[in-house]
C-alpha cells in the first residue's frame, strides 16, 4: 500500500512532544520540528525502508523530524551523489549532517565525498567529511584506502585546533574511529591524540562533550583485549 507524504507527516506530528521538541531545538534542530523521539521513528523506518521517493519528499519539507526519517529510510545504493550534495546544503542541524555523512559512507561514492568534503572551507562540509570517514571505519574499515587514513591523521594533527567548531568534533571522532578500527594504526592514532591534546568544542546548552581521543581509544582497546581473554 502506498503511503502519501501527508499521511507520514500527520503521523510524525502526532508522535511529537513539546519536551522532545525543546530538547532538539536546544541541540541545534531547525524549525519546523515536531519533536519525535528516535524510538518512535523506528517503526516508520521499518515500514518505509528503501522508499527513495518518500525520502526525497520528506527531505523537501524542511521539517527536522521528516528529514531525520528521510535519512533513516534512504537506500545508500539508490541515493545519488547529486542528491547528497543538495541535501547537505539544506542542513544546519549537526545531527542531520552526521546522519547524511553516515549514509554517504555506505554509498558507492564514499571516496569521492571524502575527497571533496575533507578539503572544504565550510564547517558543515568539513564536519560531514570527517564524520563520513569515522562512519566508514565502523562499517567497512578494511576497505578504507590507506591514503585517506594517512591524509586524515596528518590534517588532524596539524590543523584540528584551527578548524570550525563542528569540524573539530568530527575530526576527533574520526581519529577515535581510526585508532579503534585499524590495528595497524592503533599506536599512531594514540600518538596523534596525545599530540593534539584537549579538543575544545562548543556544544551549546547541552550536556554533550567531545571525548579525549587518546583515553577513549585506549579504553576501547583494553576492553576488547579483556573480552578476548580465555576463561
Amino acid at each position: 500500500m502506498n503511503t502519501s507524504l501527508d499521511d507520514v507527516m500527520a503521523e510524525l506530528e502526532s508522535l511529537g512532544s513539546a519536551q522532545t521538541r525543546k530538547t532538539y531545538l536546544r541541540h541545534g534542530a531547525s524549525e519546523p520540528v515536531f519533536g519525535v523521539k528516535f524510538g518512535d521513528l523506528r517503526p516508520l523506518q521499518k515500514r518505509h525502508r528503501g522508499d527513495s521517493v518518500l525520502a526525497e519528499a520528506l527531505m523537501e519539507t524542511g521539517n527536522s523530524d521528516a528529514m531525520t526519517l528521510a535519512l533513516l529510510i534512504a537506500d545508500p545504493q539508490q541515493v545519488s551523489s547529486r542528491q547528497i550534495d543538495a541535501w547537505l546544503k539544506t542542513m544546519q542541524y549537526s545531527l542531520l549532517v552526521g546522519m547524511l555523512a553516515d549514509l554517504a559512507s555506505r554509498s558507492s561514492f564514499a571516496a569521492a565525498k571524502w575527497k571533496k568534503w575533507s578539503k572544504s572551507r565550510q564547517e558543515r562540509s568539513l564536519a560531514a567529511g570527517y564524520t563520513l570517514l569515522a562512519s566508514w571505519m565502523v562499517h567497512d574499515a578494511a576497505n578504507v584506502p590507506q591514503e585517506f587514513v594517512d591524509a586524515a591523521l596528518e590534517r588532524i594533527e596539524t590543523t584540528i585546533h584551527d578548524m570550525p567548531n563542528q569540524a573539530r568534533h568530527a575530526m576527533n571522532q574520526a581519529l577515535i574511529s581510526i585508532g579503534i578500527s585499524l590495528p595497524a594504526y592503533h599506536d599512531q592514532a594514540i600518538r596523534v591524540a596525545k599530540a593534539i591534546g584537549k579538543v575544545s568544542v562548543d556544544h551549546g546548552e547541552t550536556s554533550c562533550k567531545t571525548p579525549d581521543a587518546a583515553a577513549y581509544i585506549e579504553r576501547a582497546l583494553n576492553s576488547a583485549k579483556r573480552k578476548r581473554r580465555p576463561c
